[in-house]
């Protein structure tokens, strides 16, 4: 794994989930260290993750990046230290909520507004995306502007739920199955990278010394983005045509070699 010979950014975004950490993991020491140590050379680090504020901070702060975060895939800007959202990026999402309804009848729907907080039609545990889901019933949640609208199936789990993202006209969609199968959708044309290209002309920082270090494929318009996009070894082959760079597959400890490659 080599960097650009003397390529030193002015902006590293690290996804988390299977990045940074393990999914649900501790952040190692050795990637808090090199975190430092590029903070130290005037570099910003900061979080770029699918996951909701709530659950995005505490990771931050245990790596040691105070700064700032791109949280929800893109729709919201926080600052972690103190905690406080900045931007948010909304969409009306009463119109899909009826229409994926009308299609899938037994899905559950939740809507993250713009506190970072999520309403259900059915409370379930996934620590990763959010640390308060409260429950509702469904015409509660067509009321308020939302930063993202996850539905979940379990009736679903061959298929998966894709077929919605071509029968209706959907905004940012990332999909897949689990436990369940889920479709996460964001406003239109909002992603980790256009919430990080905000974030460099709010800094006046120079979009091509970025990097951007990430695994799956809500990091991919962000991977293409970035001065140097750094892709985990243990992503999907489909990936690597994304990425500038191909790290090891190790979460945490991956990241810790490329950043100890700055400057060397």
């Amino acid at each position: 794994m080599e960097l650009p010979e003397g390529f030193i950014p002015q902006l590293i975004a690290l996804d988390l989930d299977d990045t940074l950490i393990e999914h649900d993991g501790p952040v190692h020491e050795r990637v808090v260290d090199a975190i430092a140590r590029v903070q130290d050379m005037g570099i910003m680090v900061v979080a770029a993750t699918g996951r909701s504020l709530s659950t995005t901070t505490p990771v931050c702060r245990a790596a040691g990046m105070f700064d700032w975060a791109v949280c929800s895939n893109g729709a919201l800007l926080a600052h972690v230290e103190p905690e406080e959202v900045v931007e948010t990026i909304t969409f009306d999402p009463a119109d899909l909520l009826l229409e994926i309804e009308r299609i899938v009848p037994s899905a559950s729907f939740a809507v993250e507004g713009a506190s970072g907080m999520f309403r259900t039609t059915r409370a379930f545990t996934h620590s990763a995306l959010t640390a308060g889901i409260r429950e509702v019933p469904f015409d509660h949640l067509l009321a308020e502007p939302a930063i993202r609208l996850v539905v979940r199936s379990e009736d679903h789990l061959d298929e998966g739920l894709g077929f919605l993202a071509e029968q209706l006209d959907l905004h940012s969609v990332v999909f897949g199955t689990g436990d369940v199968a889920w479709l996460d959708i964001g406003p239109r044309g909002v992603s980790k990278a256009t919430m990080l290209a905000r974030l460099c002309e709010r800094l006046g920082f120079d979009p091509t010394l970025t990097m951007a270090v990430g695994d799956s494929m809500n990091d991919i318009e962000m991977l293409k983005w970035a001065g140097v996009g750094v892709l985990m070894g243990h992503a999907a082959e489909s990936m690597k045509q994304h990425a500038d760079v191909i790290a090891g597959p190790v979460p945490g400890l991956a990241v810790a070699e490329v950043l100890d490659a700055i400057g060397r």
